[in-house]
């Protein structure tokens, strides 16, 4: 008869995404009175995908009409001067070229737009969380303080709420903007040569395996700088505390 030895359930990809977004939704409304600049970052963050998407496009049309599908250098273009020359084919091929910088620049103006919004929208979270936070602990009894540390209950309210800015800003902007930007991306690879793409989409998986060990030791060392940090203010609250 077994000793009681309990079994870790295994949990699937559901419930994994399910608990793992279990604090992320209550999170997410703090952002509810702010949800007019949140839902406009959410939209330049859809809009940077979709013009992300455009510019290998625009970069093909380039290169298709001024090389005739040869490789873009200079000794191409000394080789077909003489396209120049064809009359209206220069108009066509000065609004093609000028596409490529109006593309990037408003690429630009979305992603800066896309930054602000989040940017502004998690600063005001974090203020509010700050404040609940501190009125949350002036309210608890003499006990607590006796038993807690300053220089912790310090920490909790500065250092850990930044990990919530930096949360709500990264995975804000980056869970919405970049699977737009890969969907467009992989779109425009499969109207380019789709032959290709596929080959490439096929090997593209053994790319994921180093990534997600360097990511979990990128986590596990993240953790601990907030630790050490945190130990650290501690640390130095006592120290000058303890000199006065």
């Amino acid at each position: 008869m077994s000793r009681g030895k309990t079994t870790k359930k295994r949990l699937s990809f559901w419930q994994t995404l399910k608990a793992a977004s279990g604090p992320y939704r209550r999170l997410y409304s703090y952002v509810r009175p702010y949800k007019g600049r949140f839902i406009l970052g959410l939209l330049l963050g859809f809009a940077y995908g979709g013009v992300n998407s455009l510019l290998p496009l625009a970069t093909a049309r380039v290169t298709s009409t001024i090389f005739h599908g040869a490789a873009p250098n200079p000794m191409a273009l000394r080789s077909n001067l003489g396209v120049l020359d064809t009359g209206p084919k220069v108009n066509s091929i000065v609004l093609i070229c000028l596409a490529i910088p109006a593309i990037m620049a408003l690429r630009s103006l979305c992603s800066y737009g896309n930054s602000y919004c989040m940017q502004w929208v998690s600063n005001k979270v974090v203020t509010d969380l700050r404040a609940q936070l501190f009125n949350k602990m002036v309210r608890l009894s003499m006990d607590f303080f006796n038993r807690m540390r300053s220089g912790l209950l310090i920490s909790r309210i500065t250092n850990e709420t930044r990990v919530v800015q930096m949360a709500l800003t990264a995975v804000s902007s980056d869970i919405f903007k970049q699977p737009v930007t890969i969907v467009g991306a992989i779109g425009v690879l499969l109207l380019m040569d789709w032959k290709f793409t596929v080959i490439t989409l096929i090997l593209f998986p053994t790319c994921l395996l180093p990534l997600r060990y360097y990511g979990r030791r990128a986590r596990k060392a993240m953790r601990g700088q907030f630790e050490g940090m945190g130990e650290m203010v501690v640390t130095m609250q006592e120290t000058f505390a303890g000199i006065r």
